[in-house]
């Protein structure tokens, strides 16, 4: 009859080489929501800044250079487009476009596989 192996040294190094692949893959995962939340919050940001310049000034191309200096320059997101719409009774509707990068991806892929975001905001011209 065999004797069963009693020798445990080294299991839990075992184990913790077969566990940590999924913790790299855990903080790739927390890193890439993390600079999701940025993008988004920094697209957020500058809209409200473009569109509050825009209701103080009724200037569009004032409102696109406070949009593209708020959005500033990143890895995670890159100023696409602002558009303004206007109605006759002072209201006016403001669309910001914008491309979110995955950051774990090639650079080759980046822009295959980026994330468009468009966001909308609404707002009355102070100044006729």
């Amino acid at each position: 009859m065999k004797k069963p192996f009693k020798n445990e040294n080294g299991s839990v190094s075992l184990e913790f080489l077969g566990i940590l692949p999924f913790y790299f893959m855990f903080f790739l995962l927390l890193w890439q929501v993390v600079a999701s939340g940025y993008a988004v919050l920094s697209a957020k940001t500058a809209l409200n800044d473009a569109a509050k310049t825009f209701a103080s000034t009724n200037d569009a191309g004032e409102a696109e250079l406070i949009a593209k200096e708020a959005m500033g320059s990143s890895s995670v997101i890159q100023y696409e487009n602002l558009s303004v719409s206007t109605s006759t009774d002072g209201k006016f509707m403001m669309t910001l476009e914008s491309e979110h990068f995955l950051i774990f991806v090639p650079q080759q892929w980046k822009e295959k596989t980026s994330v468009s975001l468009s966001m909308d905001a609404v707002g009355r011209v102070l100044v006729q």
